[in-house]
């Protein structure tokens, strides 16, 4: 008879033992969140990122603790967030270049940009938009590739810094168009834009957030979206792949992930999360107010996307012989 019992009890503690990370993974989470952005407070990735605390915290009810941990291109909150627990209690919320462009740029980086993270969710992209001071007399992608074209190293751009968005959208371009252009770069995106409305540089890339209202003014001319389909709030633009680069596409995105080995049942709700978030009216006006255009990912979508994007920006690094500033 004991034995019976002993058995039956064996069998119980097994059994609990096995439940017991579904019901962690039901009741996740049980503590404050705390959440890594690569950048300081009021930038695009923080107000971004601020916007996912609070539908975390009004879906959930628990404390999520934004960390701005901004310089080094990012390198410094990527590190601290691949060196944390995985109990997906500390998470990194990041533009791209921080997980697609750092390792090709600066050889060594604390962390592996793929191995030493789980992705969990795709917020969206900010989309690249190709745009010319209304002097330049191209009109169109067409036109300025042309125009390049008949005079080699003649003609100059503006770009942010090393590494940014804007410069490796250009780098992409130049390298697809066969142009040979002389670089202008500028300390950060309000600079270089600053400099092509003024008219000293004649075109550069730069992203629908910060350039519409000039486009609308009539301070700039809008020759091509970086994205695979037309802009929604651009309808009228045409993509740079239509206009003669079949396959051009240049994202500035933003995306969720935590230290490699977060319990996939943390990243599955996470994920979840998100996407819910993502469909709340007051977030969708934010976003679409911000220009960004939201792009819903499975985590394993999202890991697939993050390693084409890797190899496809070390491609474009390598040929470019870019190095770190």
């Amino acid at each position: 008879m004991k034995s019976i019992c002993r058995y039956v009890l064996v069998i119980a503690l097994v059994a609990a033992a096995a439940s017991a990370p579904t019901a962690n993974a039901q009741q996740y989470p049980t503590k404050p969140i705390r959440l890594l952005i690569p950048s300081p407070p009021g930038g695009g990735t923080d107000i971004l990122g601020r916007i996912l605390k609070e539908g975390f915290t009004k879906m959930w009810g628990q404390p999520i603790v934004v960390d701005n941990r901004g310089g080094a291109s990012g390198r410094i909150a990527a590190a601290v967030a691949a060196k944390a627990n995985p109990d997906g209690y500390t998470l990194l919320f990041t533009y791209g270049g921080v997980l697609t462009t750092g390792l090709p740029l600066f050889r060594n980086l604390p962390y592996h940009p793929i191995k030493d993270f789980a992705p969990i969710a795709m917020l969206g992209h900010v989309p690249g938009l190709l745009v010319a001071h209304p002097s330049f007399p191209g009109k169109t992608v067409a036109e300025l590739i042309k125009i390049a074209k008949s005079k080699p190293g003649a003609l100059n751009h503006g770009a942010s810094s090393i590494g940014s968005s804007s410069h490796l959208n250009m780098e992409l371009f130049k390298q697809m168009a066969g142009l040979e252009m002389l670089q202008v770069s500028y300390p950060g995106d309000g600079p270089a834009l600053v400099a092509l409305i003024g008219g000293h540089v004649p075109f550069a890339f730069n992203n629908v957030v910060a350039s519409m209202a000039h486009i609308k003014s009539g301070k700039l001319r809008a020759l091509g979206v970086a994205t695979a389909e037309r802009v929604p709030s651009l309808p009228d633009v045409p993509t740079i792949a239509e206009s003669g680069l079949p396959g051009f596409e240049g994202l500035l995105f933003y995306a969720l992930v935590g230290p490699t080995n977060t319990p996939p049942a943390a990243v599955a709700k996470l994920n979840q999360a998100v996407t819910k978030i993502k469909q709340m009216p007051e977030v969708k006006q934010q976003l679409s107010r911000l220009g960004a255009i939201s792009i819903d990912m499975t985590p394993e979508q999202l890991g697939a996307f993050l390693q084409r994007e890797l190899d496809k920006w070390t491609k474009v690094i390598q040929a470019g012989n870019i190095q770190a500033e």
